[in-house]
């Protein structure tokens, strides 16, 4: 890995940290996410989606999308996982999240979602 993708990495590590456990509780409440169109009615984790300022100057900002690990699972069985993905040809929400590994699928309707069983925040690997 770089230099400069390391710092860049341990940028984005820091300011997600910082937001997660530094901002308001009000922005953490302006930023959860209740509910999404035509998502199951039994979801048992929190997401969260906003932005994160990275240089208030010239008005730039990273967006972010935070699903966290199901609530029935133990916390120290709830490792912190970053998901970088997108680029040219590949959307991290169009097809990263709703056809990869995100937490919901799209249904063939193209109007309701479903629980994806192989999603990342269900990953058994630390048990």
């Amino acid at each position: 890995m770089g230099h400069s993708l390391l710092s860049i990495l341990c940028l984005l590590v820091s300011l997600f940290v910082y937001s997660c456990i530094c901002a308001p509780l009000e922005d953490q409440g302006r930023d959860k996410i209740t509910y999404l169109p035509g998502q199951p009615g039994s979801v048992e984790f929190n997401q969260y989606s906003g932005y994160v300022t990275v240089n208030q100057q010239s008005g730039r900002a990273l967006f972010y999308w935070l699903v966290e690990a199901p609530t029935s699972r133990r916390p120290e069985s709830r490792p912190l996982v970053l998901w970088f993905n997108g680029g040219p040809g590949c959307s991290s929400v169009a097809y990263g999240a709703a056809e990869e590994i995100g937490s919901f699928r799209i249904r063939p309707d193209g109007k309701t979602l479903y629980s994806n069983p192989y999603a990342w925040n269900k990953c058994m690997c630390y048990r």
